[in-house]
């Protein structure tokens, strides 16, 4: 009986250090449904019209080992960065050699959470990331992170483009 419960307790401390180390490797992945949603400001036509402008007005900066010379723009609380799309050999960020539907926003401030990755490569879902969270980070911060930073460069958009109709993704 004396070694259950030595067992039994040995497995509990093991199962709560566990659980610390998954909150801090697990992603947190979302799923937003483009038709079936009522989403207004984390949808395809909006992150594609953030993907054209910063291809058009932003600059180029290397934020992390994997690529190099980002398409990226900054606004006051938020930079922004384009990947190539995944299976793409584009190492140096080339718009001529592939498609930008990966964005990487972060929290100028920086500190724990401050990446969130939106992919919109599917036209029937966005998917946003939320890398290395916390344990008390909930699902809606993850999303109103994603709708501030979205919010805040849809209305530089408008500022520096007021009359642009809107191009559409090409594909």
């Amino acid at each position: 009986m004396r070694k259950r419960i030595i067992c039994a307790l040995l497995q509990l401390s093991l199962i709560s250090c566990m659980t610390e180390v998954f909150a801090e490797t697990i992603d947190v992945r979302l799923r937003i449904h483009q038709k079936e949603s009522a989403e207004k400001t984390i949808t395809r036509e909006n992150l594609i019209k953030i993907k054209q402008f910063i291809l058009e007005q932003g600059n180029r900066e290397t934020y992390c080992n994997m690529y190099n010379n980002n398409p990226a723009y900054q606004t006051k609380n938020f930079r922004f960065y384009l990947n190539p799309d995944s299976g793409q050999e584009n190492i140096n960020c080339d718009p001529k050699k592939s498609g930008f539907h990966n964005l990487t926003i972060r929290n100028s401030d920086g500190g724990k959470n401050q990446y969130r990755a939106v992919e919109f490569l599917d036209k029937h879902y966005v998917y946003i990331t939320a890398n290395w969270p916390t344990d008390d980070l909930t699902v809606q911060q993850v999303r109103q992170f994603v709708v501030d930073a979205m919010k805040e460069i849809l209305a530089e958009i408008k500022k520096k483009e007021p009359n642009k109709p809107d191009a559409g993704d090409g594909k």
